[in-house]
């Protein structure tokens, strides 16, 4: 009973850990991790509703380019990856940006967040609320209007951790992800669904085993390579860690692709689908400035410990709620 307490007490402590390094990177506003970042307004909400919205823009946008017209009033918020975004009419909301060179020239009723990127600020445009920088850049015109402030949240972090703010995306990454996982769901499909099943039903005990491992394994590793006999050994641990941690990954990707089709596309929801889908959000998640890097350890460490608690997939580490679908 007091190992069970223990336990509960460092996920508690590991959890409240990573949510306080989230509030800071937000800069001073709670996030969840694991989730895409939003634009907060000025005094947290302050998008006006009217009735001469041309355009409701809901969807994010990936590359290409985003023009907001002279005529034309958007109403919501704008969020663009690798984009050029052009305001030149009215924005009703928030804008925030991965990796984009932002333009405006017309108003915007919101608050603007870059990570990586650049904002100018032409004659005649209006800001009704603040710009956040993380790692971007601030060009203001001769003649613009600003009612809220500039501020840079980046220096602070970049003792932390290597901060240069860009959406650092990879297709091999991507690919190499993609053909990991559909390699174990077509050879391996049996010790998946195990592992699966125990991230599901044993999420907290899985993300403290993987945790422990991988604290573990380092000063393990170096007295079996200072031993150097047991070189052998050290080898063979660190592959071991290798497979388990690509194992872990791709499962949880295929939860990650099975919820999201459930949500979106129920009718094309088939097993290396949902894979390939689980694993490209988790790839992208992972190329996000700041959070990606917690978002691929959070990932790891639970798939990890729940292929250690399954055995890599050979056992059920406690009995499902419904029948396993094979």
């Amino acid at each position: 009973m007091r190992h069970v307490k223990w336990r509960q007490w460092f996920v508690l402590a590991l959890s409240g850990l990573l949510l306080l390094i989230a509030f800071y990177l937000s800069g001073g506003r709670a996030i969840l991790v694991g989730t895409v970042p939003t634009v907060f307004a000025a005094n947290e909400v302050n998008t006006r509703a009217n009735s001469d919205c041309t355009n409701e823009h809901h969807n994010p946008s990936f590359g290409g380019t985003v023009v907001v017209d002279y005529n034309e009033v958007e109403c919501g918020n704008l969020t663009t990856f690798s984009s050029k975004v052009a305001i030149n009419g009215e924005v009703q909301g928030n804008v925030v940006a991965y990796n984009s060179d932002i333009v405006i020239a017309g108003t915007v009723d919101g608050n603007i967040e870059l990570y990586g990127g650049n904002v100018i600020l032409q004659s005649g445009s209006h800001i009704r609320g603040d710009i956040h920088l993380y790692g971007g850049h601030f060009t203001q015109g001769s003649d613009d209007r600003l009612d809220g402030s500039v501020i840079d949240r980046t220096r602070g972090l970049d003792w932390l951790i290597n901060a240069n703010g860009s959406f650092r995306f990879s297709i091999w990454s991507l690919l190499f992800w993609i053909v990991i996982g559909i390699g174990l769901a077509r050879f391996f499909p049996e010790h998946m669904m195990l592992v699966r099943t125990t991230v599901v039903q044993k999420t907290r005990r899985s993300l403290v085993i993987g945790l422990l491992s991988i604290t573990l394994a380092p000063p393990v590793l170096l007295v079996l390579v200072a031993l150097v006999l047991s070189i052998p050994l050290a080898i063979m641990i660190g592959l071991i860690l290798v497979v388990a941690w690509a194992l872990g990954t791709a499962t949880v990707g295929w939860l990650v692709g099975e919820y999201v089709l459930r949500k979106v596309a129920p009718q094309h929801n088939t097993r290396l689908v949902q894979i390939v889908v689980g694993l490209t959000v988790l790839v992208l998640a992972g190329s996000l400035p700041y959070i990606g890097w917690l978002i691929i350890i959070g990932t790891g460490l639970l798939g990890l410990g729940a292929v250690f608690l399954s055995r890599f997939g050979t056992r059920l580490y406690s009995q499902p709620k419904q029948p396993l679908p094979f």
